[in-house]
Parts: C-alpha cells; sequence; structure tokens
C-alpha cells in the first residue's frame, strides 16, 4: 500500500539534491560570459570544468550504492553535502583550472551519492508509484537549478563572483538539518544485503561478450534489436552532446558575444550573466513542466512519430542560433530544450522497449554510459572548437552531429513500424 514515508523520503533528499546542485546550475549560467574572472580563457581547459564532475561521475555512480548499504543514508548525506559546500565556495574564492577542476571533481561526487540515494528509495517501491516519486523528485531537483541561474546571475552581475558563490554555499547549510530528518529503515537501506551477489558483466554463461554487448548491453544473437539498440544509444548520446554538454555550456559565451556585458531591455540594462540565467531557468522550466505530457504523447502515437518531430527541431533550433540577434537566443533555445526533453523521455522509453528481462540492467547501464558519454564530451570539443572555429560554426557542428544521430535512427528503424 502506497504511504507517505517513501513519499516523505523523496521530498527530503530531493530537497537536499535542490539546494545542494545550485552552485553547479548557478556556474553554468556565469562561468561561460565570466571566464577571465575565473582565470581561464575559451579553450578546451574551460570545456574541461564545465564537464568534470560528469567524468567522475561515469566511476563514482557504480560505487555510490555500496556506500549506502554499507552506511545507510544520513552519514553518506553528511559527507556529500560537506563536498557541496565546499566546492561552491571553492568557484568564488580560487582563480585557475586545478582548482576548479578539483572542486568539479569533489561536485561529481557528491551528485552520485546523492542521486543514487534516491534511486534507492523510489526503485524498491512497488512499481504502481514509482513514476509518481519520480516525477515529485524531477519537479523539486529542477526548482533548485531554475533558482540557482535565475538569482546566481543577479547576484553575480550584482555583487561579482566572489561574494555571490560565498553566499550560495552559506544556504546549503540548511541541508545538516533537513538530514536528520531523514528517516533510516532497514527497508531501504539493506535490501542488497539480502540479495545474492549478481555479476555485473554483460553476460553469463550462455552469452559471451560480443561487440554488439560491449556497446548495447544486448545478449544473444539478435543483431535486428543490437543495431536499433545502437541507433538509440547513439541519437541519445548526440542530443546529450549538443544540448546538455555543448549549449548548456556556452550560452553565457554565445549571449556575451551579441550583447557583450548587458542589453538595454526598455530602458533597464540586463547584465549577461542575468539574461543567461533567464535563458537556462526558462529551458528548465519547460523540461518541468511538459516531460509527462511528452511521455504521454510517446506512448500515445509511438516512439518513431515522435522521435520524427523533435529530433529536426532541435535540428533546425541550432541552426537558427547563429543568427546574430539576441531574442532569437532567447525565444529558440528554451524551444530547443523542450524538443530535447520530448527526445529524452522517448528515447529511454525506447531502450526500455527494446531490452529484455535476460538484459534490462545491461541495457540501460549502457544508454546512461552513452548518455553521460555525450554530456561529457560536449563542454571539452565545444571549447577545443571555439579555439579554432567561430561560434555559429560549433553550433552547426552539433547541428550536423543530431542530424547523424536521426539518420542513422531513421536508417535502422525505416523497417518497423513502431518501436
Amino acid at each position: 500500500m502506497y504511504n507517505d514515508i517513501p513519499k516523505k523520503q523523496v521530498c527530503l533528499t530531493a530537497l537536499i539534491l535542490a539546494i545542494s546542485v545550485m552552485g553547479d546550475s548557478m556556474l553554468y549560467g556565469v562561468l561561460p560570459s565570466h571566464l577571465s574572472e575565473f582565470g581561464l580563457t575559451a579553450g578546451i581547459g574551460a570545456g574541461l570544468i564545465l564537464s568534470a564532475n560528469r567524468w567522475i561521475r561515469l566511476v563514482s555512480n557504480t560505487w555510490a550504492a555500496r556506500i549506502f548499504t554499507r552506511f545507510g543514508l544520513r552519514k553518506p548525506f553528511y559527507v556529500s553535502v560537506v563536498l557541496a559546500i565546499t566546492s561552491t565556495a571553492a568557484y568564488g574564492l580560487f582563480q585557475g583550472f586545478w582548482p576548479l577542476l578539483l572542486s568539479r571533481i569533489a561536485w561529481g561526487i557528491c551528485f552520485s551519492i546523492q542521486l543514487v540515494s534516491l534511486y534507492m528509495i523510489v526503485l524498491r517501491e512497488n512499481e504502481q508509484y514509482r513514476g509518481r516519486l519520480m516525477g515529485l523528485y524531477n519537479a523539486i531537483f529542477r526548482s533548485g537549478s531554475l533558482m540557482a541561474v535565475l538569482v546566481g546571475g543577479v547576484l553575480v552581475d550584482l555583487i561579482g563572483i566572489k561574494v555571490s558563490f560565498l553566499i550560495m554555499s552559506s544556504i546549503m547549510l540548511i541541508c545538516f538539518p533537513i538530514i536528520s530528518l531523514i528517516y533510516e529503515s532497514d527497508s531501504y537501506l539493506n535490501l542488497e544485503k539480502k540479495q545474492p551477489e549478481r555479476s555485473n558483466l554483460p553476460h553469463n554463461g550462455d552469452y559471451p561478450i560480443t561487440l554488439w554487448s560491449l556497446l548495447t548491453g544486448s545478449r544473444g544473437g539478435d543483431s535486428t534489436r543490437s543495431s536499433r539498440l545502437l541507433a538509440i544509444h547513439y541519437t541519445r548520446f548526440t542530443n546529450t552532446f549538443a544540448i546538455s554538454g555543448l549549449v548548456t555550456s556556452t550560452i553565457g559565451l554565445l549571449l556575451k558575444e551579441r550583447i557583450a556585458d548587458s542589453l538595454n531591455i526598455f530602458g533597464v540594462l540586463v547584465g549577461v550573466a542575468t539574461l543567461t540565467g533567464i535563458v537556462l531557468a526558462t529551458s528548465w522550466a519547460v523540461e518541468v513542466g511538459l516531460s509527462t505530457y511528452f511521455g504521454s504523447i510517446s506512448d500515445k502515437f509511438g516512439r518513431k512519430a515522435v522521435l520524427s518531430i523533435c529530433l529536426p527541431v532541435i535540428i533546425l533550433g541550432l541552426a537558427i542560433l547563429i543568427i546574430k540577434n539576441v531574442f532569437v537566443i532567447v525565444i529558440v533555445v528554451p524551444i530547443v530544450f523542450a524538443a530535447t526533453t520530448a527526445a529524452k523521455i522517448t528515447l529511454d522509453a525506447s531502450a526500455g522497449d527494446l531490452s529484455s528481462d535476460l538484459d534490462k540492467s545491461e541495457v540501460m547501464s549502457r544508454y546512461a554510459t552513452w548518455t553521460d558519454l555525450g554530456a561529457a564530451l560536449g563542454p571539452i570539443a565545444g571549447y577545443a572548437l571555439l579555439s579554432l572555429l567561430d561560434i555559429q560554426w560549433v553550433y552547426l557542428f552539433s547541428a550536423l552531429l543530431v542530424a547523424s544521430g536521426l539518420s542513422f535512427y531513421t536508417l535502422v528503424n525505416k523497417s518497423a513500424a513502431k518501436l
């Protein structure tokens, strides 16, 4: 029976994550337009700083659950909040590549610990309630990002980077009393101890490791299913590379190129950090508000139908962003994020549709790896290209990359009536 305990646990853990993520979200809104103040230049170093937290998660995600199995919920949360406070304060206190890189690694570990806690709570509940709890988590979590990019951008324009990040890190102290309210329960935390050890290898005795299993996580010899899974994984990679990685990390730089330091709107000067925060906040608000709606459309009209619409919208939107008009950015970026949200939900469902009971965890694990890899490579590749090309060419490159995903997906699935 559904009760308030898991709902309360999700609310508390999601609230801690929402507060902790504010420093990370604020950095995405501020760093691209204030590179020199962070001691960075528009090159591969800046891209690595913005993606380092994702690279470390490729490792830290795998052992975060073991920490909870051994230490419970509260102790790891205390450690994670200390990491969040330290990394956020470091963004304001230190300049240069290495201090910022270490701070981003610390944040990535913090995120792994907190996110796994949510999954451990939600995934142990009855399937009937998992969607409801995940929706609750997503709404609370993204509210922290929205607030950070809006308030953080205004603070930076008014009082500077150092004080703004110190204020943000001090707000995170609120997390400590919230942690004390978390309910420790063996039914949530010790289930792993009661279950037999499972191999993490993508095969069993009957299914040896093949190139298909390495790339897609699929078992058996069904090359048609494997190729369709690879198309889904690769398409998701291109989306996270272009949007979560490249656009999110460079939108402030694009706005700075268009308006310099501020924009006069009806006699009011709006700073570039504030405007970047508004654009990102609007985009993330679209994600929160429309996720359930897009999922329903995907279920009703089919995966291919939704992807055949939203992927071209992403491609066209990225191409349009080369137009040198700031209002084009303000209007088009939220549309691109909305289309990306629809694509994400549909691709998530598609990967689940094609996984079987024998390889579901392996398929979804590989899908997540392709997702994180794209998000990690996007900022690095974007800033590396910026040292060679104008920013409009970088955005055209990202549009072509998404187009390659659409082409691959269409080619592999053209003979299938429905995913």
